[in-house]
């Protein structure tokens, strides 16, 4: 399946649902929810939202504070989760495939693991994780200003520091530099839109704060386990986990410590791709998702 370029014009024009902005991908069927990683948007899916559009409804969104949606009062993963909780209810969906990446992983855990009434099947993409060691794979740089940024008072000012600093492209470059491990292999396009939102962002007042809050928050959840293992076993919902091999922000020892807990879910590791598979490498990522979708009707058709 090849990628299909997206409509450059999504950007300019804001729809909400549940007072958040999103994207709907246009297809039929089943909804398939998309939901990015900490700093980005709905546009970190652009790549890919075309060919989902052949899988279903797909339509993908920006969490509170992100993107372009306001937040609300505050950025913990609790509300997080609730506004994309409410985001399906207002969509009227009843079942659905929740995929997420990185931060968006976590949060369809969360939803997922509260509401399996509401999700039917779960694709977790690079999905943030708590970090375990010893691990000799890890990429202590990136590790060393996650864990700064998520720091109070320290995170704000780097946050205004790199806002200030750098212009919107430059910011862009640094990011892709971060999250995949080919940055040319984005289509320019998709990177036009992510210089387009950048440039929009400067002035939201809580643009800093929403990345900065929310990844206290995430190191949170990271301080309490056990309460992670007991969400992840809660899920009732088929999943399946897509993690990069040169993923430097999540690192595979950890999805594959998260895979450990749940053998029934499926894991399939990509080869020479970085924290967002859907950037990277689109089209492998899109026959990874299919061919799993496409196992599970088969089955159900077999039942």
């Amino acid at each position: 399946m090849r990628s299909v370029a997206f409509d450059p014009t999504m950007l300019t024009s804001q729809k909400l649902a549940a007072g958040l902005n999103w994207h709907d991908y246009g297809g039929s069927g089943e909804p398939i929810v998309l939901v990015h990683g900490l700093g980005g948007s709905l546009a970190n899916w652009h790549a890919v939202g075309p060919a989902f559009s052949k899988l279903g409804r797909t339509v993908a969104l920006d969490l509170p504070g992100f993107g372009l949606s306001r937040p609300r009062s505050d950025f913990h993963l609790t509300t997080h989760a609730a506004a994309v909780t409410d985001f399906i209810d207002t969509i009227g969906a009843s079942q659905l495939t929740l995929v997420g990446n990185s931060l968006g992983g976590l949060v369809c855990e969360m939803v997922a693991s509260r509401r399996p009434d509401l999700v039917s099947k779960l694709v977790l993409v690079s999905p943030a994780t708590p970090p375990r060691f010893p691990d000799d794979r890890l990429h202590w740089p990136t590790q060393l200003r996650l864990a700064a940024e998520a720091i109070p008072g320290v995170g704000l000012a780097l946050g205004n520091l790199v806002r200030h600093k750098y212009s919107p492209e430059e910011i862009v470059d640094l990011s892709l530099r971060l999250i995949t491990h080919e940055p040319s292999r984005v289509p320019p396009d998709v990177v036009e839109s992510f210089v387009d939102l950048a440039r929009e962002r400067v002035d939201f007042p809580w643009a800093v704060k929403a990345l900065t809050r929310t990844a206290n928050s995430i190191a949170m959840t990271y301080r309490r386990p056990r309460d992670f293992v007991r969400m992840i076993r809660r899920i009732e919902a088929p999943t399946l986990i897509v993690q990069g091999l040169a993923d430097q922000i999540v690192s595979p020892g950890w999805v594959e410590w998260l895979h450990s807990l749940r053998s029934d879910w499926d894991l399939v590791q990509m080869e020479d791709t970085g924290h967002t598979p859907q950037l990277d490498a689109p089209v492998r990522f899109i026959k990874v998702v299919d061919d799993w979708l496409s196992r599970g009707r088969d089955a159900r058709g077999k039942s």
